[in-house]
């Protein structure tokens, strides 16, 4: 191969090392947002200033995960809120006192009045519901979505070898190429 179809060839590997590079930068900020995210919503919420600090690769899904997430964890909480308040309700005072389990978790929704509040009662199922809701559906997409991005970030960072090995091969075959043709004039 002549030295000036080489250096051809060395342009476009420069050209696609370069575009490789990029890739690798850009899967490198992904990353970051999706441990952004996940972080941001650890606890179960995501707050608007949150959602703005992510990418705009994640902000449909912080969004999302908003509204679904305080939907499902509404329904679970007002569910549990019935089924317990009902049940507390009916307790004789023989039953509240002869059963310790029954009696530290109720003590936990009464208030210093002897009544019980279902508000707060409700606020504990929400909070739980909304843990349960990330690890249970949130956190596996996540994590699936982290191991495609890691892998797409591997295959670039051996492509970009490659094509580097490819390249400094390429300039020392361009040298001795030049070097090989050179006329000698003695």
């Amino acid at each position: 191969m002549g030295w000036i179809t080489m250096s051809i060839r060395r342009a476009e590997l420069q050209r696609s090392i370069n575009d490789h590079t990029y890739e690798k930068m850009e899967i490198s900020r992904q990353l970051r947002n999706l441990s952004s995210f996940s972080t941001a919503i650890g606890d179960g919420t995501i707050t608007p200033s949150e959602i703005a600090s992510l990418g705009a690769d994640l902000f449909g899904e912080a969004l999302d995960f908003m509204g679904y997430s305080n939907e499902a964890a509404a329904t679970v909480a007002q569910e549990q809120t019935d089924y317990y308040a009902t049940a507390y309700d009916d307790l004789t005072q023989q039953q509240y006192y002869n059963n310790p389990s029954i009696s530290a978790q109720a003590q936990l929704y009464y208030d210093e009045n002897g009544n019980l509040n279902t508000d707060a009662m409700y606020a504990n199922f929400y909070d739980k519901a909304l843990e349960e809701y990330v690890e249970q559906y949130i956190m596996p997409e996540l994590n699936e979505k982290q191991k495609e991005i890691e892998n797409k970030q591997t295959e670039l960072e051996t492509l970009v070898a490659s094509e580097e090995a490819e390249l400094q091969q390429l300039k020392e075959s361009i040298k001795q190429n030049i070097q090989e043709n050179t006329i000698q004039l003695t």
